[in-house]
């Protein structure tokens, strides 16, 4: 083989075993820098479940009151799982107490739906000033108390005096009885019509003739009779 022949062959190999390295290094590049990228999405990811993890822990496991302390630590840290779940893809499984954080916030909901109970009873006044236009007042305080007690298990110990309050003013409304407005009076009754208001006198009848001729008859019988006793005399 020719020296011309020998140098091409080798300079055809050097070029071949120059591409497969450039390929193999891009190869290699695009899976560290892919390796990088996932890396270091997992480590965000982690950085905002222990943040929210952190944030779960200073809730309060149970409380009786609500305080601005506790609300605002149950605010901070739903809003920290909120963030890992929709920007990081997190899963509730990913928390290390996520029941602990869903309890404190229906506890939270428990004591303002309570709060609004004891707020609207307290619009009610003293039973003995209570008249119908404190029905819709009364109403609304009962529609309060039946949510905080059926929808969250609130008790009469949870509203205090306040329930028994409720029950006084909801008695005394029902005592209440409005006068009806001044019904109409009755019209007057029609008046009788005589159907005969002004008759014409009865006509002379025989009786007044027949008692009239009986007193002359008598008169001149009297006086004969008085005219026979002189003459005898």
């Amino acid at each position: 083989m020719s020296k011309l022949a020998r140098y091409g062959f080798l300079l055809i190999v050097l070029l071949v075993g120059l591409t497969v390295l450039a390929f193999g290094t891009q190869t290699v590049y695009a899976t560290n820098e892919s390796e990088v990228e996932l890396t270091s999405a997992d480590a965000d990811k982690e950085a905002a479940i222990e943040a929210a993890d952190r944030a779960i822990r200073r809730v309060p496991k149970s409380f009786r009151y609500l305080d601005p302390v506790i609300e605002e630590s149950i605010t901070e840290a739903r809003a920290l799982v909120d963030t890992a779940m929709a920007d990081y893809g997190a899963e509730r499984a990913d928390f290390a107490d996520l029941d602990r954080l869903e309890a404190a916030e229906w506890q939270k909901e428990k004591s303002e739906a309570v709060q609004a109970a004891r707020d609207a009873i307290d619009k009610i006044p003293p039973p003995a000033q209570i008249t119908e236009e404190h029905r819709p007042i009364i109403e609304e305080a009962r529609r309060l108390t039946d949510i905080a007690m059926e929808d969250y298990g609130a008790t009469r110990l949870d509203l205090c005096w306040r329930y028994q309050a409720l029950v006084d003013a909801e008695d005394r409304l029902d005592d209440v009885v409005e006068p009806d407005p001044d019904p109409d009076p009755d019209p007057d009754p029609d008046p009788v019509i005589d159907p005969d208001p002004d008759p014409d006198p009865l006509p002379p009848t025989g009786a007044i003739t027949t008692t009239i001729v009986s007193g002359l008859l008598l008169t001149g019988a009297g006086l004969l009779f008085l005219g026979k006793r002189k003459n005898r005399f």
